[in-house]
């Protein structure tokens, strides 16, 4: 059963309910201070039986200190970003209002909830442009993700909107409709604040939160920087290297650290305990923190996880501007699909930075596909609306293709730090980036006119950056040769068509042997086309008369 609570309410059944009662509890923290949560969190984490979950609504000012408390009792499986009414209280125009989702131990169960494919307006092929597997499209939508572009514009800061409400009840709901969330325990409060129109605050937080600011500068002084390195790349340490640049030296700073999932970098540990991994995150911003001129700006991309972390440990040093989505979609895996990587953009002082927002807005308005040839042949024909840049960043996608990349295992787009250049930065301003990687950062620098300070660990990356800037000095641009494809007696697409028909014919999904029996290819084929058995069968679960839960098919889909 599902109770609907006042705060009040809340706050006296937090203190009574016997401990692991409840499926799930989802807390609007509107605009609220942190520390009106805070406080409830462990009695909530408490209340909930093992694979529980607990949802808090909030903003990007008051969540990710709410989010850091959590952590310490619950773990954190998503940050998850909800389009709302377009605020324009700030120079970058926000959208963005999250839903945090905590479960209790390891095991839980969200239900799979699908939305109906879109088309783009212009092409008519589908928006969700990951690589344009239509035979991979199953016929009852896409999986969400955890960036909610698609439900109405509405109030999702002072409280939860009913579409964002009804959502969140199908995710726990076993059978993924709404209205069978009620056969498990839950709460949902403060009441008030559920599907109103006007959500006030509780009663201990009548204002909007800011965040504490210890280093606040009021009349700004320019440092002299002549000892500076001038469109350099230096191979070292990053905190060890940053230390020895003076202070107040640099207009922007940058950083896409690795993610700490055991990625595959050469002189760096991408597997370190959380402490560990915080603490160095926070050596290094510290001295991003003392090189930052006073009008200049951070940029910080990560993932939710840790940017939560960051964003607290920020909060005490500079001043927050915006919590920006990049709603970076690859493809589609799991009931929830990841898509939001976290851009924090921070300043030196509250007001008075450079921002140059008519340089990066209006973008391509929504509804039209990222490929390249509809953008070309639609705009030839002048099919070419526009809209406002917000904080939810849509329209930029990530590396998919080999031609673009370099040898690194998260390398960014150009399109991404472009815009973050164009937009905090002036020709012949400083631009640094410590964690380089191969140097995208300072290439887009260099092509747009600003002098760069990149620096990076491994010295083969540091010979790729100074490869690749030389091209740049002397084209103008980095040169990609065009991959080839070598011609083959089949495709994936074929082979996974051809498991489809055959689990059409026997009502299940195929195994190997029957793939041996019924195919006209060679089962060996299917085994060095795809890594997993599962891979190979996703066009065949999307046939509605299969039943991808057989009991002897389960050893093949893991």
């Amino acid at each position: 059963m599902i109770e609907h609570l006042t705060y009040q309410q809340l706050v006296s059944a937090l203190r009574s309910i016997p401990e692991s009662s409840l499926d799930f509890i989802l807390l609007a923290a509107g605009r609220d201070k942190p520390e009106v949560w805070k406080a409830h969190i462990e009695g909530a984490a408490r209340a909930l039986r093992p694979g529980g979950m607990l949802f808090v609504q909030g903003t990007p000012e008051n969540l990710p200190e709410i989010g850091v408390h959590a952590e310490r009792h619950l773990r954190f499986k998503y940050w998850i970003a909800v389009e709302s009414i377009l605020q324009r209280t700030r120079l970058l125009p926000s959208s963005h209002a999250g839903v945090l989702m905590f479960v209790k131990g390891d095991a839980f169960r969200v239900s799979k909830v699908r939305v109906p494919h879109q088309a783009c307006r212009a092409c008519c092929k589908n928006l969700k442009d990951w690589g344009g597997k239509s035979h991979l499209m199953h016929p009852e939508g896409t999986a969400i993700s955890d960036v909610w572009r698609d439900l109405p514009p509405m109030d999702n800061y002072s409280g939860l909107s009913r579409p964002a409400l009804e959502r969140l009840l199908a995710m726990v709901s076993p059978t993924g409709q709404p209205a069978d969330a009620a056969r498990l325990d839950g709460w949902i409060s403060p009441i008030e604040r559920i599907g109103q129109t006007d959500m006030p605050c509780c009663a201990e937080s009548q204002q909007p939160y800011l965040p504490l600011v210890l280093q606040a500068e009021t009349t700004p002084q320019v440092h002299a920087c002549s000892d500076v390195p001038q469109s350099c790349v230096i191979q070292g340490d990053a905190a060890h290297v940053l230390a020895k640049l003076p202070d107040e030296s640099v207009d922007l700073v940058f950083a896409d650290p690795p993610y700490n999932l055991d990625k595959a970098y050469a002189t760096y540990d991408d597997e370190l305990e959380q402490q560990a991994y915080l603490q160095w995150c926070e050596s290094w911003l510290a001295e991003y923190v003392r090189v930052l001129k006073p009008s200049g700006s951070l940029f910080l991309l990560n993932l939710p996880r840790w940017a939560m972390h960051h964003a607290a440990f920020l909060n005490r040093h500079l001043y927050f501007q915006n919590w920006i989505v990049w709603d970076a979609m690859s493809e589609p895996r799991g009931k929830i699909m990841p898509a939001h990587y976290a851009l924090l953009f921070y300043t030196k002082r509250p007001i008075g930075f450079t921002f140059n927002y008519d340089a990066v807005s209006p973008i391509d308005a929504r509804g039209y596909c990222l490929r390249a040839s509809c953008i070309r042949q639609r705009k030839a024909h002048g099919d070419d609306d526009k809209e406002p840049l917000t904080d939810i960043w849509w329209d930029i996608h990530r590396i998919k293709h080999r031609r673009d990349r370099d040898h690194h295992p998260c390398q960014l787009p150009d399109a991404l730090m472009e815009r973050i250049i164009r937009l905090s930065t002036n020709p012949g301003d400083l631009v640094l980036d410590a964690l380089a990687g191969t140097g995208t950062t300072a290439l887009a620098a260099a092509r747009l006119g600003r002098r760069y300070i990149a620096i990076d660990l491994d010295p083969n990356y540091v010979a790729l950056m100074r490869e690749k800037l030389k091209q740049v000095e002397v084209w103008g641009e980095v040169p990609r040769a065009p991959t080839r494809r070598l011609p083959k007696p089949y495709s994936k697409r074929a082979l996974q068509l051809e498991l489809r028909q055959i689990a059409e014919q026997l009502g299940r999904l195929p195994t190997p042997e029957d793939v041996r029996r019924l195919s006209r290819f060679d089962l060996e084929l299917f085994q060095r086309a795809f890594p997993t058995w599962g891979k190979a069968l996703k066009a065949a679960k999307l046939v509605a008369n299969v039943s991808s839960t057989h009991a002897s098919q389960k050893a093949h889909l893991r």
